[in-house]
């Protein structure tokens, strides 16, 4: 029994290597690496202040088409954007490339839901349908991840709907 105690000792800083950094005070650098605002969001939150805090976000952004509010209230300073038609990172570039964007479409938000992964990484999603005068309509999935209520990476799917070429009988949205 002695030996096991000492076996299980000798190999505590080796177990103590494959687990994850607690960060401090259970908040990722991100949230302050990447200059959350600290004014309007909180490093810790419950899922449904989380999926709130993507609601308002959402409807900011798309109803209001308040571009710069959206982003200035929820997502960090220097969020990190991997959607390939914006051409960098940040709220600067994302206000700049977006509010032309969104200038006399409309957007109908389908869907909004926020969880985690098996890491216990928060992401929030936000499904819609993307009007546009020179495009057409879009159906377009948002996907954040977030640290409390703060919007720290984005991802994008797009893709044009067109309803004449499709077999399925419910094609992207309830009709």
């Amino acid at each position: 029994m002695l030996f096991l105690i000492a076996l299980f000792f000798a190999f505590l800083p080796l177990l103590s290597l494959a687990l994850p950094l607690v960060p401090r005070n259970g908040v990722s650098d991100d949230y302050y690496n990447l200059h959350c605002p600290t004014n309007t969001t909180k490093p810790h939150a419950s899922q449904h202040e989380q999926l709130l805090a993507l609601i308002a976000f959402g409807n900011l952004l798309y109803t209001e088409q308040a571009v710069a509010e959206a982003y200035n209230t929820y997502a960090a300073v220097d969020f990190i954007n991997h959607a390939p038609e914006v051409p960098g990172d940040g709220t600067a570039i994302a206000i700049a490339t977006q509010t032309p964007m969104l200038k006399g479409g409309s957007v109908q938000i389908q869907r909004q839901f926020t969880g985690v992964n098996l890491t216990n990484t928060a992401f929030g999603v936000t499904y819609f349908k993307g009007i546009n005068p020179v495009e057409g309509v879009g159906v377009i999935a948002d996907i954040w991840r977030m640290q409390g209520t703060c919007l720290l990476e984005h991802w994008d799917v797009a893709e044009g709907a067109d309803y004449n070429t499709t077999m399925n009988p419910h094609p992207y949205f309830k009709r």
